[in-house]
């Protein structure tokens, strides 16, 4: 495997627009200005390159809880370029994505998607709650 490198980013990184860009590839409305807004206090994006070339990342964004009524942090938007998957890149950035949401601010860190096998094999747990039709919210426990 050719060496991949993790990177932290934001709005001012020269790898912001291109990390949009690719999660747009998946997700037509996505926009970093939706959930990444001034003083919003979300983690910081993690993007991954190979050779100065933007090949996927993780965002957050805060939904409601499950089962609460207060926002939280979630896992918003995973994506790897489909010439890198099966690689390990994803569980990767999974694994980085839940080190960085603090445990001092909530308990679990959560996320809405069709892969479920792939948190399953992370220890995340199916939450039992209503969602479209081949998608799940996942769960897992944050480390204090």
């Amino acid at each position: 495997m050719q060496k991949v490198i993790f990177r932290n980013c934001d709005e001012s990184s020269p790898y912001w627009s291109e990390l949009e860009g690719l999660f747009q590839s998946e997700w037509s409305g996505f926009k970093f200005k939706d959930t990444y807004e001034e003083n919003v206090n979300l983690p910081p994006v993690i993007t991954v390159l190979c050779d100065n070339v933007v090949i996927g990342g993780l965002a957050y964004s805060y939904f409601q809880e499950p089962h609460q009524v207060r926002d939280v942090v979630w896992i918003n938007a995973v994506f790897v370029a489909p010439q890198w998957r099966g690689q390990g890149i994803a569980s990767e950035l999974i694994n980085r994505g839940v080190r960085q949401v603090s445990s001092t601010v909530q308990t679990q860190l959560y996320a809405y998607t069709n892969i479920t096998g792939l948190y399953q094999g992370l220890g995340w747990s199916v939450v039992d709650i209503e969602s479209e039709p081949n998608h799940k919210v996942m769960s897992i426990e944050l480390k204090r």
